[in-house]
């Protein structure tokens, strides 16, 4: 059930090729091969707690990889800003947020996720005012920048400028 006044806001388009998710999405698949291959004497050692482990590893992998790029989004309510992901809902009060565009990108992550699609935790940024920042993004670069209760969040919404009027309107502050 949807609360009432809630806009959702589109999350950009990830900038990871095709190639390098595929990429990705093989690293499971190598993990449940390795549960499978022969001991090194050529022949299958009864290793099923192995095989367990090992396939229970790849599946999760491969959820993880395909379920938090999904999770990823941002929405309005009449008085808050939410940020979701897949560990949780940040909630940001509108009255008290400054925000504006960023022609800034993520730089090393400190502490969090960088898969291709969902980029979330703490970055280094820059070039730009704040040298960190708390990422929940799509892509590491041309998104918007969320000042809140002394943190910096780096959001990028699929059309920023619409994002920001939309902030304005319900009573955040927008830099230009």
């Amino acid at each position: 059930m949807r609360a009432p006044g809630l806009l959702d806001i589109p999350v950009a388009p990830a900038a990871g090729s095709p190639a390098q998710r595929l990429l990705l999405l093989g690293v499971p698949a190598l993990i449940l091969l390795g549960a499978f291959l022969p001991g090194p004497d050529g022949a299958p050692a009864p290793r099923s707690l192995l095989m367990l482990l090992m396939s229970t590893l790849a599946v999760l992998l491969g959820l993880l990889f395909w379920l938090a790029p999904r999770r990823l989004g941002y929405a309005l309510t009449s008085t808050d800003l939410l940020i979701r992901r897949l560990s949780g809902t940040t909630r940001l009060a509108i009255p008290e947020i400054t925000a504006r565009r960023s022609a800034g990108r993520l730089g090393w992550r400190t502490f969090g996720t960088g898969l291709p699609g969902y980029l979330t935790g703490f970055f280094t940024f820059g070039p730009d005012a704040r040298s960190a920042v708390m990422a929940a993004a799509s892509r590491p670069d041309r998104g918007v920048i969320v000042e809140h209760a002394g943190r910096a969040y780096f959001l990028t919404p699929a059309d920023p400028d619409a994002f920001l009027s939309e902030l304005a309107r319900r009573g955040a502050t927008v830099a230009p």
